[in-house]
């Protein structure tokens, strides 16, 4: 009798997985035949801009995956989230480190990841690099040598969702003890708040240095991934007062649910846009090279540990 019932559980546990890898298959298979147009999210940028661009790209990718493809232009960085969270996309193309970050949050991709191998500048040196730094500067005949002398003084961030801008100087400024996390109830500017009389978002690098220049703050940030003459000018007038980072480079994420056979093809057809890097570069950033491999937590990881660090994971919206 005993033996008669082994015989019944295993013959049990071969049928459910059986049906299971039948149910995978048949999954695999229905999503191959729905699967007649792959689309593509780029960063939020006005198509009529790129409407040249975007349609050589379309054919481009048309003809290495031979199906329709679609490239579309959010409105915002919440859209591009979104619509990988929920399917309706399914490549986000040099997106940013951030936007990044939330999609491998909600969405599931391929691994390792594809991340934008860009021209930048680590102190005097340009370099091609997956990362690059952001410094604290003041005026060079500024008073202050320090940080920390900076108590309650006017600051100038790009915008409070810049990685390299304001995410990295403020894991700085916590990991020096100068402010604390902020939880989910505050807002991101409560985080410099704590240390800064004044906080201002000048909406971009340049705005902040123009407003540095005229004396209106008395410290901001730059980066090495800036205009390279807005860099240099930057460094030749400030004295730098820390360093920021690694912050990663943009990034180009795959939805794991797409057919393994269109995965292949999209990975291959990616990576061969390395020997034609200017039919992406408007859709990644001016200073594209070209693509590398990196995973998630090599390229995202740093970034993902301010955020934790910071609390800013708890705020900002995207």
């Amino acid at each position: 009798m005993r033996y008669v019932q082994i015989v019944a559980v295993l013959a049990a546990a071969l049928l459910v997985t059986g049906l299971v890898a039948a149910s995978s298959i048949q999954v695999e298979a229905e999503a191959q035949q729905r699967l007649n147009k792959l689309v593509i999210v780029v960063q939020p940028i006005p198509r009529d801009k790129v409407v040249a661009e975007a349609a050589e790209l379309e054919k481009y990718f048309e003809d290495r995956l031979g199906m329709d493809v679609e490239i579309l232009f959010p409105q915002n960085n919440a859209a591009i989230v979104e619509s990988m969270r929920f399917g309706h996309a399914h490549v986000a193309l040099g997106v940013g480190s951030l936007v990044g970050a939330m999609i491998a949050k909600h969405a599931d991709v391929v691994s390792p990841m594809l991340v934008e191998r860009r021209a930048v500048f680590i102190g005097n040196e340009q370099h091609v690099l997956n990362y690059y730094y952001s410094y604290w500067i003041v005026l060079k005949d500024s008073p202050y040598n320090s940080l920390e002398e900076l108590r309650g003084k006017k600051v100038c961030f790009p915008s409070e969702t810049s990685v390299s801008g304001f995410v990295m100087p403020m894991k700085t400024l916590v990991e020096k003890g100068y402010v604390k996390p902020i939880d989910a109830s505050k807002r991101p500017v409560d985080l410099p708040n704590q240390f800064f009389g004044e906080v201002v978002f000048g909406g971009g690098y340049a705005q902040c240095w123009e407003a540095l220049k005229q004396r209106q703050v008395d410290v901001t940030v730059t980066a090495g991934d800036v205009p390279a003459k807005l860099y240099q000018e930057a460094l030749e007038n400030s004295k730098v007062l820390e360093q920021n980072g690694p912050n990663p480079a943009h990034v180009t994420l795959i939805s794991k649910n797409l057919p393994k056979d269109v995965k292949m093809k999209l990975w291959d057809a990616l990576r061969d846009l390395n020997k034609e890097p200017e039919k992406v570069q408007k859709f990644v950033s001016a200073i594209f090279v070209k693509f590398g491999i990196r995973y998630e937590a090599q390229h995202l990881g740093p970034l993902m540990d301010a955020l934790k660090v910071t609390g800013l994971d708890n705020v900002i919206k995207i």
